[in-house]
């Protein structure tokens, strides 16, 4: 079995925002903790704060050296495929290589409204902007005439490094949703599928799904690997971790039960233990999101670090 890597869910300040120092200090701290990779939420409206990606990770690459950062899920059919290709390529410059990616619609509809891009082409514009990604981190001179994007002749440099352990020698795209047509298009053309808040029974399905469907468009040896976005909250016990969670599942009614169903929450025992049940359906990269007030944030990341990434880490130290 590969070894369990996680990694920390950046963004979704339900209970508010951490100041700049503190983001600074924890990307500082996140490799000595044992953290794999930070992924940032993308929303352009949203009802808590949110910061813009490629800023955020540009101040993110500064101050790391090791770990891995991406969009989970970036909102790429809101913005024209040859900026993003400029913006992270240029991110991949300075990160040295560490640039991923996850790409999803999204589910907030107002986005599309407000950007002026009907509903209905959402998917359509997702997989050709990933098209012209592709193209124009790996080719000169490109020309592409889509239906949505069309361009000639487009050289973009510096490209991002060359990767080796993927099938597109690039950045990795992986695909984040749960219909069908996210499935589809993670087999079809995607590095990786990226499940949020879904159960172990849910993952397995549609993990299934991914490999039936790869063997449908030709890709049944394609590298596509799997990853799982779960809130948390750490503490000193089940009920405690549940009592702090208690401010945001009273902002959602009816809907509290099923966050609570979805969220992992505990002692760090405790969540090892419900990280276990995925990884026997075949996961091996976790992003554990931190649900915290913005004085418990720093602490919450640290505790992901040094108390479940790195019981990982010394699991597959003994296995070697």
């Amino acid at each position: 079995m590969k070894q369990v890597k996680i990694g920390v869910g950046f963004g979704l300040w339900r209970l508010g925002m951490p100041t700049p120092e503190t983001i600074v200090h924890v990307a500082e701290k996140a490799e000595e903790w044992g953290l794999d990779s930070f992924w940032l939420s993308d929303h352009l409206l949203s009802p808590s704060p949110e910061l813009d990606v490629v800023a955020t990770l540009a101040v993110l690459a500064s101050h790391t050296s090791h770990i891995k950062l991406g969009p989970s899920v970036l909102l790429l059919n809101l913005r024209h495929p040859l900026m993003v290709a400029k913006a992270f390529a240029t991110l991949d410059y300075y990160a040295h290589g560490r640039m991923v990616m996850a790409v999803g619609t999204g589910a907030n509809l107002a986005d599309y409204a407000a950007t002026g891009i009907t509903q209905a082409a959402r998917g359509r514009r997702l997989d050709e902007g990933v098209e012209v990604l592709r193209k124009v981190w790996t080719q000169s001179n490109v020309s592409h005439h889509g239906r949505f994007f069309n361009f000639d002749n487009v050289t973009l440099e510096p490209r991002p490094a060359r990767r080796t352990k993927n099938d597109s020698g690039t950045i990795d795209i992986w695909v984040g949703g749960k219909s069908e047509a996210a499935l589809r298009r993670t087999a079809r053309m995607a590095d990786g599928y990226f499940a949020s808040f879904l159960t172990p029974h849910e993952v397995a399905r549609n993990l299934a799904a991914v490999r039936g469907y790869a063997a449908e468009y030709g890709r049944a040896k394609a590298r596509i690997e799997s990853g799982l976005i779960l809130l948390c909250r750490l503490g000193p016990s089940r009920e405690h971790a549940k009592a702090e969670l208690e401010p945001v599942v009273r902002t959602l009614g009816r809907g509290g039960e099923e966050f609570l169903s979805r969220t992992v929450f505990g002692s760090p025992a405790d969540i090892i233990e419900r990280v276990n049940e995925y990884i026997a359906v075949g996961l091996d990269k976790f992003v554990l999101w931190p649900v915290a007030e913005p004085q418990a944030w720093a602490q919450q990341v640290e505790l992901i670090g040094r108390e479940i990434a790195t019981h990982y880490t010394r699991l597959a130290q003994a296995a070697a």
